[in-house]
């Protein structure tokens, strides 16, 4: 019994010099692989844009763009106001979507009209409903930006605009 523990104890001690006493070569290209890794690690890579903010505001549908939406560039991302239209006096605008997609390189806003589901008897009358609607994004713009709206006049895209190279 004891024979086998000294014997796994030599092993042990044996495999661990193992290391120690191999020729310094091996040391110093190890040291070399891993200069060579951290070098490979700091290059950063092309950063893309990023959303890191979204806002959505129902308001008074007084002035709607002739298009449905007018969307505009900001210094950090995207401002749009428009309306969706509707059957009904209970229509409501509400965000559906808001994302980037960094494949296409574009941010994309949907906006559809809903009935209200806590109101009866709403009365059938073509309605306008009105929005506000912000896209904030850090590390640069995506090259593009799409509204679109899903409303009683389908689902259709209303503005796009091409960010400034």
């Amino acid at each position: 019994m004891n024979r086998r523990a000294l014997l796994l104890g030599t092993l042990g001690l044996c495999t661990s010099l193992t290391g120690c006493a191999s020729g310094g070569d091996d040391a110093a290209e190890r040291s070399t692989a891993s200069t060579e890794t951290e070098a490979a690690s700091t290059t950063e890579t092309p950063r893309r844009p990023r959303l890191v903010g979204r806002s959505f505001t129902p308001v008074r549908a007084d002035a709607c763009p002739a298009d449905g939406a007018l969307a505009t560039e900001t210094e950090t991302g995207f401002s749009v106001v428009g309306c969706v239209s509707g059957a009904t006096e209970c229509t409501i605008a509400r965000l559906t979507r808001a994302d980037y997609d960094a494949d296409a390189d574009t941010a994309t806003l949907v906006v559809e009209a809903v009935e209200r589901t806590d109101v009866k008897n709403c009365a059938e009358s073509p309605v306008a409903r009105g929005y506000e609607a912000t896209l904030r994004f850090e590390s640069g713009l995506p090259g593009r930006a799409v509204v679109v709206h899903d409303d009683a006049d389908g689902r259709r895209e209303v503005a796009r605009v091409d960010a400034d190279a």
